[in-house]
């Protein structure tokens, strides 16, 4: 016990003392430009994204980082932009001597820099190129029983225009919000998300408003009559039975909406040209009122029987 208590008093002489003396240390702060030219966009890659400053402080403020910002930045309509010789005419550079007014002006009073790296602001205003990709959503929605989406969500704006080099820009064809997830959804409602944009693509917007549009849906039945198509003009084509029932899943807005005249079931006659003639022919749904919001159709019965009798084609001399 005695020698904890030495331990723990060395410990607080030790900490007193060197929060009376100066403490230095190198820390890393990113850099954020502004004052760019008109038009002009600072590409990623050599551009600087990070300065590494080596600073001094009383050990009070040190060790607690007492009103360090949390990037630096760089105003580079007040700066003497240079152009690297021998090399394309986009790169250009900053001296460190040049910024070192504007990084020290940023650090609290009490702090010291004695060495900024690296000793050259690397700037790339490389030849970009602008185009408006769509956004897409990323979701995973999970309904509470009979609920489901009455349309597809609707984000606001679907698009956005962005800015790349002409290096890459072919490799961006989107740009994918945040994963939104939800559970036992049952009502309808607006989200903002987030853009994830790519390290060396720029945006000028950061978030999109997701409408959700939730509705509770219930079972109804139809009867469709068979229509024949691709049938020739030297045959008849019968099926039986002559109708279908169709099930399928509405939301209760549009429930008294939807009539049969909305609905076309087909059979087609060109299923039989083939070597080995079908025992049945396959009803397909060729036109349905997907925007009441129809959804998860069961044909009944989904094949039917059919017979074909010839016509006999009349004398044109008569």
């Amino acid at each position: 016990m005695i020698y904890l208590v030495m331990v723990l008093i060395s410990a607080v002489f030790w900490f007193v003392n060197k929060t009376g003396s100066t403490i230095s240390g190198i820390m890393d702060f990113p850099v954020e430009y502004y004052g760019l030219p008109k038009n002009h966009y600072l590409l990623p890659g050599i551009t600087t994204e990070v300065l590494q400053l080596t600073v001094s402080a009383r050990g009070a403020y040190f060790l607690g980082h007492s009103g360090l910002p949390s990037s630096i930045k760089i105003d580079l309509s007040k700066l003497d932009i240079r152009t690297f010789p021998d090399t394309d005419s986009s790169l250009k550079f900053v001296t460190k001597e040049d910024i070192r007014a504007y990084v020290e002006a940023q650090l609290p009073g009490d702090y010291k820099c004695s060495a900024i790296k690296p000793d050259t602001l690397k700037l790339d205003f490389g030849r970009s190129a602008e185009k408006k990709v769509p956004v897409i959503l990323d979701s995973e929605i999970g309904f509470s029983p009979q609920y489901r989406f009455l349309k597809n969500p609707v984000l606001q704006p679907d698009s956005v225009e962005v800015t790349a080099s002409v290096n890459i820009m072919d490799s961006i064809t989107c740009i994918k919000t945040e994963k939104i997830e939800i559970q036992n959804l049952k009502e309808s409602f607006t989200q903002k998300a987030k853009l994830i944009i790519p390290k060396d693509v720029f945006c000028n917007l950061q978030y999109t408003d997701v409408d959700f549009f939730v509705e509770k849906f219930t079972e109804n039945t139809i009867e469709i009559p068979i229509r024949r198509i691709h049938v020739p003009d030297s045959v008849q084509l019968r099926v039986f039975p002559q109708k279908i029932t169709l099930k399928y899943n509405i939301g209760w807005t549009n429930y008294n909406s939807v009539s049969e005249e909305m609905f076309v079931a087909v059979v087609d006659y060109q299923e039989l040209y083939g070597i080995s003639k079908p025992k049945f022919l396959t009803v397909k749904i060729l036109k349905y009122p997907e925007n009441f919001g129809v959804t998860d159709m069961e044909i009944i019965p989904e094949a039917v029987e059919y017979l074909v009798e010839r016509v006999e084609q009349k004398d044109s001399q008569e």
